[in-house]
């Protein structure tokens, strides 16, 4: 698999992780919808608007990053919102936000860590 399409399949299942752990710790039942406003929001944004930004490039976590991340993150959450009727500003907001946030930055991290000494990513 090439660079990129690994940073996506990371950045994925970082995003995976974040809606696997909240559906088990919050939800009763597990469906097709509960899983789609946990998710979906997030990757779908992340990989378009996020790729239209330039977040989809191999470079360690970074302010730059950071930025893009949070308004992602934030469109991602006002779409799950519009779309699934679901309330805005409360504690999910947040903790959705440093959540997945975290987890991706953490897999950057990885990623970064694993690339060859030979190998230099940009900063």
């Amino acid at each position: 698999m090439d660079d990129k399409r690994v940073l996506i399949a990371g950045d994925a299942a970082a995003m995976l992780l974040f809606a696997i752990v909240g559906i088990a710790s919050h939800e009763k039942d597990v469906s097709l919808t509960i899983f789609a406003r946990s998710f979906l929001p997030f990757v779908v944004v992340w990989s378009t608007l996020g790729a239209a930004l330039g977040a989809l490039r191999m470079e360690r976590p970074s302010l730059r990053l950071l930025a893009l991340y949070v308004v992602c993150g934030v469109t991602a959450l006002v779409a799950r919102s519009v779309i699934f009727d679901r309330t805005l500003v409360n504690a999910f907001f947040v903790i959705a936000l440093v959540g997945n946030g975290l987890l991706l930055f953490a897999w950057r991290w990885l990623r970064a860590g694993f690339t060859s000494k030979g190998e230099r990513l940009p900063a």
